[in-house]
């Protein structure tokens, strides 16, 4: 009985094998998460907050697990059927005469070459919404600290323990709808910066000692600085109720 024979030369199945494509699942489910914790950061109390923004944390650490398993597996079956494929094409086709042999030397297998290689994978790519949820931890903590960047160093120019202002440059006034500079990565309230470019197409960054020239449409709405003032209002929420005797 053969198990294995070498790869036909017209077999078409094998070139087509490949991974299920997931990544539009962990999209959906990462998109899922943050609607999640936009409603629970705007109806939720401060007392039952902590125990629903970790839960969320938890859930996004075991679909980062998952993405990243997704990966490996993508890579190993690439990486197997380029291995595979290289050993078959140094054995004989398979024909009536060397049947017996076949028979009783086992033939190279895909699944030997694909279960053998190394779990050695491309990151996932970071998006807007995987930042957020990186975030979230270190916002929850605190909402002014300063976050580390993907490579794991402080981001921007920021100083290591130093914090933020949760107020617009231009208005002086709490963020109300945060807005960042996808160019120099300032952050300045809508109602601000869209009076700061009325009747201008492009003007330097408001923000001193920036020289980038922008305009209206370099600038997206800020989720992270959103969260940071959501979170910051439900502490303060949270001590103004704060009862006397607890003080």
């Amino acid at each position: 009985m053969i198990r294995n024979a070498p790869l036909h030369l017209r077999c078409r199945q094998f070139h087509s094998l490949r991974v299920v494509d997931l990544n539009p699942v962990y999209q959906d489910a990462k998109k899922e998460l943050i609607q999640t914790l936009w409603q629970i950061v705007d109806t939720a109390n401060s007392q039952e907050l902590g125990d629903l923004i970790k839960s969320i944390c938890e859930s996004y650490d075991e679909l980062q697990k998952c993405e990243v398993d997704s990966l490996r597996l993508e890579s190993a079956v690439e990486q197997g059927k380029q291995r595979y494929k290289q050993i078959s094409d140094t054995f004989p086709p398979l024909n009536l005469e060397n049947w017996d042999q076949y028979a009783r030397d086992r033939a190279p297998s895909l699944r030997d070459y694909i279960h053998g290689v190394e779990e050695v994978a491309k990151p996932p790519q970071i998006t807007e919404q995987d930042r957020l949820l990186r975030a979230l931890p270190y916002i929850w903590q605190d909402p002014l600290c300063m976050l580390p960047d993907d490579e794991g160093t402080e981001e921007g120019v920021q100083i290591e323990g130093g914090r933020l202002e949760l107020i617009c440059p231009i208005t002086c006034r709490p963020f109300q709808q945060p807005m960042v500079s996808k160019k120099c990565g300032h952050v300045f309230d809508k109602e601000g910066i869209t009076n700061y470019f009325d009747g201008h197409s492009s003007r330097d960054c408001p923000q001193g000692a920036c020289v980038q020239k922008l305009a209206l449409r370099d600038f997206v709405p800020d989720d992270i600085m959103k969260l940071r003032c959501l979170i910051q209002g439900k502490r303060t929420q949270n001590e103004d109720e704060t009862p006397l005797d607890v003080l």
